[in-house]
């Protein structure tokens, strides 16, 4: 270990009085020795820690972040659909500058045609469906509202929920009745602000649908 070396800025010709660092020399060479804070509040700071036996950084993606913080919901569940069944999960987004960050998964056991609207229009409610916190020790609650809504064909299905003047973000075939079809989303999506999306389901063959629904609400930083 060396001794502390003195602090020099870059375009300083005499430095400071008594402004030193810490230094180590590694092969006759000094190197400055850092110290890394991060923030925990608002006048709080922790350094980081490393795991022991590798000596890796320790940390967790911003998603799982979201989580801890109480940010982040989830809709898990199923319907069993005849076929030419038709059945809408419809996403009503606030009017507000914290979005939504969207992933999604589904699991049909038969042939089963789905799409993703936005800007859809609901004539009727359908049920009313609660996001679940994914964080079971907070009490927030997600801006987002979810109803569903089953009916025995399309045409009935459109009367509820019109589709006629959406944009298809994505559609697909989902299943073949023998070993089943599972279809994920694995990148968010960030639903826009004051808007109705529709995910809609048509068996075109007899079949359960399993879907989850995942996503965090975070507003962009300004600075």
């Amino acid at each position: 270990m060396a001794d502390n070396v003195t602090f020099q800025k870059r375009k300083l010709a005499t430095p400071p009085v008594d402004t030193v660092v810490a230094g180590d020399d590694i092969g006759g060479a000094i190197y400055q020795r850092v110290n890394i804070f991060s923030k925990t509040g608002d006048s709080t700071f922790q350094s980081p820690r490393i795991d022991y036996p590798t000596h890796v950084l320790m940390g967790i993606d911003y998603v799982h972040h979201e989580i801890h913080v109480g940010s982040n919901y989830e809709i898990v569940n199923y319907v069993d659909l005849a076929i030419n069944n038709v059945f809408d999960i419809r996403i009503t987004t606030p009017n507000t500058t914290k979005w939504a960050h969207f992933f999604y998964n589904f699991e049909t056991k038969s042939e089963t045609l789905w799409y993703l609207y936005r800007n859809a229009v609901i004539s009727t409610a359908g049920t009313a469906v609660t996001p679940i916190n994914s964080n079971h020790n907070s009490s927030n609650t997600s801006a987002l509202v979810f109803n569903t809504i089953a009916n025995a064909t399309l045409v009935l299905a459109d009367a509820d929920t019109d589709v006629s003047g959406a944009s298809t973000i994505w559609t697909g075939i989902s299943g073949d009745g023998k070993e089943g079809g599972e279809k994920d989303h694995e990148r968010e999506i960030i639903l826009k602000q004051n808007t109705i999306y529709d995910i809609r389901f048509i068996a075109t063959a007899a079949g359960y649908v399993n879907y989850h629904l995942n996503w965090y609400e975070h507003t962009d930083k300004s600075a």
